[in-house]
């Protein structure tokens, strides 16, 4: 009996370790496979409402009077419904259904990687299938990162106000999210395939690079781009592995000098370089220096620091830009000059090359913003060329006059995504102004970038008397073709940035047709460059832009001379011992009269 009980404690504790010893069974997410669901950019079982731009096919599992709005104009694809009347006169599959619900099955079925959330922002997920709960993306970003299939499941309604972002391989035709009621998709830009129990609903200018696909409810659009799901790894940002670092030159002539451009030599970590041209360069920390002037004073703004310094970052980070300024410091001039304002702004025609290799149409569009003409105004881009003057130079006189708007183009072959960088550059009274435009355009994938555009306005352009006030006037715009989100704007010198107006349907988002208006006022003691920074994004990117502007100050005037000037130390008694004598003799005089009266 005892040697049975010692076998069964042998194989009992035999068990147990090999129970220990075995991993835990983990589950790789596998594809759910759509079927006849998968041509389908749109699915929805009551009704869809509302406008946008749809790349596949449409369905309605209702009649066709539940698509309110959408046209065949709108989709790339068929508009289906159950009985086959306009918008769309094709009938509906019943396999389209029955695939769908079956996907369905599959991602309920899948076993689970792990229980994360509810909140995604600031996650980065490996592939698997995550169980959300109520899950919300509240404005950050969820990053994906590799190749594979990611499935995420909500187990009551999801919100989105934030981004998606794919790394390493991951693709949006891999990813799928399984909503168990509503799906509300708000912010810029979304990823994968939606499939939810009772509807799909999107926010005003929300872009899904993906499906929606409701098996109960309604799909509610809102000026919407549906399009993909994309099976192509996202391209880097520009057209090269790096991104740029662009060194852009000022010169200030206000106290009597006449340096130019080429009197200030400019080197990117002792390689000389041309200003307004960019250089693609890997990740790291540089520096910015020149040959100087001892008649001149050196500083820096834009992305370096004081000493010149950019922290240069990789893929997916912004390009760089370092504005170095010189100012001559020799005496004061009678008059002041008036210092130049110059705006570029650049659109891409297209935006977007969805199918691959293709040719792009750059327009600059050059104004004069300030007071005074420009001479000598250039263009210096960073890969396009030539840049051709098409018209704006009214009366031929080669000066870019406060009245006129210059536009210029530039025709180039785009094999990859790639972000193009312009400088523009005008002279007047010895003062230069520069501004940089730069506009990325997307190969391979159908995903629209965004394009912003800011303008500096100083009042007063110069300070004659010295310090004083001076309020900028900064107004955004956005040139592209989608709304942007999280419109931020900096002030390198000059803070608080206020918001006065421009949101005309205050709706948080810089439409197309919208101008925002900000002013800030600073206190200026020195003649001052500053630099201002806009940012907005849309579809999971980020557009910036610069403007550059000059205030000169003058010295603080002098009293008048009283014409008595006296060595230090010293009575003046050349001026002081005539001046007693005839106190004295006039005294003698009013007594005398006095005492003969």
């Amino acid at each position: 009996m005892k040697k049975i009980k010692k076998l069964l404690t042998a194989m009992l504790s035999l068990t147990l370790a090999l129970g220990i010893a075995v991993p835990a069974t983990t589950f790789a997410a596998t594809d759910p496979g759509l079927g006849e669901a998968a041509t389908f950019s749109i699915i929805a079982q009551t009704g869809i409402t509302g406008t946008g731009t749809i790349s596949g096919d449409v369905g309605n599992n209702s009649t066709g009077a539940g698509i309110t709005a959408l046209t065949a104009g709108d989709v790339g694809g068929t508009i289906y419904s159950t009985d086959g009347v306009a918008p769309g006169l094709a009938i509906l599959d019943a396999a389209v259904q029955a695939n769908l619900s079956t996907a369905n099955d599959d991602l309920t079925a899948q076993g689970s990687t792990g229980s994360i959330g509810p909140a995604l922002d600031g996650l980065t997920l490996t592939t698997g299938v995550y169980d959300i709960g109520a899950g919300r993306l509240n404005g950050g970003v969820l990053t994906l990162n590799g190749a594979g299939i990611y499935i995420l499941r909500a187990s009551s309604d999801f919100i989105s106000s934030g981004s998606i972002e794919l790394t390493n391989g991951a693709r949006a035709c891999d990813v799928y999210w399984q909503v168990d009621t509503l799906a509300t998709i708000n912010g810029s830009s979304f990823i994968g395939t939606i499939v939810a129990g009772t509807g799909v609903h999107f926010g005003d200018g929300v872009a899904l690079n993906g499906r929606a696909l409701a098996l109960g409810g309604d799909v509610t659009l809102l000026n919407n781009t549906i399009s993909g799901p994309t099976c192509a790894t996202p391209a880097p940002a520009s057209g090269s592995t790096y991104n740029n670092i662009t060194v852009i030159k000022q010169v200030i002539n206000d106290n009597g000098g006449t340096a130019t451009f080429d009197d200030f030599p400019l080197f990117l970590n002792g390689n000389h370089i041309v200003s307004g041209q960019s250089s693609v360069l890997p990740p790291g920390l540089y520096t910015v220096t020149e040959t100087g002037s001892s008649e001149y004073t050196a500083s820096f703004s834009g992305d370096c620091n004081q000493s010149g310094q950019i922290n240069h970052g990789g893929i997916g980070t912004q390009h760089s830009v370092c504005v170095v300024t010189n100012n001559d410091i020799g005496a004061p001039v009678v008059a002041l000059p008036v210092p130049p304002l110059i705006e570029v702004l650049k659109v891409p025609t297209p935006l977007v090359l969805p199918d691959g290799p293709g040719s792009v149409l750059y327009t600059y569009t050059v104004r004069n913003i300030g007071t005074v003409p420009m001479s000598d105004v250039s263009l210096v881009g960073d890969t396009c060329s030539p840049i051709t003057l098409i018209s704006g130079d009214t009366n031929t006189d080669s000066m870019l006059d406060v009245t006129e708007t210059w536009v210029y183009t530039c025709l180039t072959t785009l094999t990859e995504t790639h972000t193009n960088i312009v400088v523009a550059t005008g002279w007047a009274n010895g003062i230069s102004a520069t501004d940089i435009a730069n506009a990325t355009v997307i190969v391979g994938l159908p995903i629209v970038p965004p394009l912003i555009n800011v303008t500096k306005v100083p009042n007063p352009l110069v300070l004659t008397n010295g310090a004083g006030m001076v309020t900028y006037t900064n107004k955004v715009t956005n040139p592209g073709t989608v709304a942007l989100s999280n419109v931020r704007i900096a002030d390198d010198k000059c803070s608080p940035v206020s918001y006065i107006s421009g949101d005309t349907n205050s709706d948080a988002k810089l439409d197309i047709s919208e101008t925002w208006t900000y002013t800030c006022s600073s206190q200026l003691t020195q003649t001052t460059v500053n630099t201002v920074t806009a940012s907005g994004e849309a579809n999971g990117l980020t557009a910036r832009d610069f403007a550059i502007v000059t205030v000169v100050v003058g010295d603080v005037p002098k009293l008048p001379s009283a014409g008595i000037v006296s060595e230090e130390g010293n009575t003046p008694w050349n001026i002081l011992l005539p001046a007693g004598i005839l106190f004295v003799l006039t005294l003698l005089y009013l007594v005398q009269r006095k005492q003969t009266a």
